[in-house]
């Protein structure tokens, strides 16, 4: 991911290049040809369009297709082999006794490239909150549990007084604490002391006083006790309100 958002600056380049060629041309097609050792604007100008003065018009430009730009006007006296003479196709004298050395299909690279930046980006911000709304999912359950606990645990025993796990699911914003007794204890469960669960299931919700969690209707699950819950459409941040 980082090496695919590291090539959208390249990908703006050409874009903006692509763009400057569309306004630049009378028509939106652009032909190129190779600058050759000893070109200078003037002989190219001739050679394409049997007219001297052709380069200072919007429709000839020269291209670096190295640096994915077009270079300016008043640096067309240094021209060199590497670059390439872009002409609109009206200017062209010719076409067919000139054999083109590349065809511009601007709006499709621009297209292209606009698309997969834009699906970059979006990749990009999914991952982002995804692992946001998976943060926050795994605080809530991990305090949760420790709450829920808290009261039943005998400091006088080494002894586990409940089994917990958690069961997320961050693409639905949602999860499930799961309790059951530790070995030799009755403590949690819903066949014997659904009250209990129930009131104790309340206080914890009462004292983590997190609005962005709603909690839904407890079942079983076998021996576990499932403790729905859900977070609210309104998470923007990491430890928001």
């Amino acid at each position: 991911m980082i090496a695919l958002v590291r090539l959208l600056p390249q990908w703006i380049a050409l874009v903006i290049a692509g763009t400057a060629a569309e306004s630049a041309a009378a028509d939106p097609r652009l032909v190129c040809y190779p600058v050759m050792p000893g070109d200078t604007v003037t002989t190219i100008s001739v050679r394409l369009t049997r007219d001297s003065r052709s380069w200072q018009g919007a429709g000839f430009q020269i291209l670096d297709p190295a640096a994915a730009r077009f270079v300016p006007k008043i640096a067309y006296r240094h021209i060199r082999p590497g670059l390439q003479a872009c002409v609109a196709q009206p200017l062209l004298a010719g076409a067919d006794a000139v054999r083109p050395g590349w065809q511009m299909p601007w709006w499709p690279l621009i297209l292209l490239c606009s698309t997969a930046a834009a699906a970059l980006l979006a990749i990009q911000w999914s991952l982002e909150r995804r692992k946001v709304t998976l943060a926050a999912l795994q605080k809530f359950g991990a305090t949760f549990i420790s709450e829920f606990e808290r009261p039943l645990i005998d400091e006088r025993g080494s002894r586990s007084v409940l089994r917990a796990e958690l069961a997320l699911s961050p693409d639905r914003r949602s999860g499930e604490v799961l309790l059951a007794p530790a070995e030799g204890r009755r403590y949690p469960n819903l066949e014997d002391h659904r009250t209990n669960v129930e009131y104790d299931v309340k206080r914890v919700v009462t004292l983590l006083n997190d609005r962005r969690f709603i909690c839904g209707p407890l079942r079983a699950r076998g021996s576990w006790v499932a403790i729905p819950f859900r977070l609210q459409p309104d998470l923007r941040e990491e430890g928001g309100a």
